[in-house]
């Protein structure tokens, strides 16, 4: 088939924030990991699920010589489709109630601390 062209993947906007929010936070976390001299676990944050509502964040860690996956999952951040909110995870399988920050401002960086962690409220 000499007469095909390869398929280009069709993002969408709400795809393309949430990519740009999910890099810019794990290369948050390698920088706080790097500048504190960390020496296990590589951190990486995945986009783990995509629902109607929410997409769900993890964080992993991986073996600093094989790459494999070890050590516990925890949620990083929940994402909520329609208007691209990021809420810090009440449990892992639901958000908290209120937006920490949004995914189309800045890559979400409002909603970050220096550690990649989404923010407390702040009383």
């Amino acid at each position: 088939m000499e007469n095909e062209m390869p398929v280009a993947k069709n993002f969408t906007a709400f795809d393309e924030a949430l990519e740009d929010y999910r890099a810019y936070a794990e290369g948050v976390l390698r920088t706080h990991f790097a500048k504190n001299d960390y020496t296990f676990a590589v951190p990486n944050i995945e986009i783990f699920k995509v629902s109607r509502k929410y997409a769900k964040l993890i964080r992993t860690e991986s073996n600093t010589e094989t790459g494999e996956p070890q050590g516990q999952t925890f949620v990083h951040s929940f994402v909520e489709v329609a208007t691209g909110d990021i809420f810090k995870a009440a449990s892992f399988k639901a958000p908290a109630k209120h937006a920490r920050g949004n995914i189309y401002r800045g890559n979400g960086a409002e909603a970050l601390n220096d550690a990649a962690q989404v923010n407390y409220l702040r009383g």
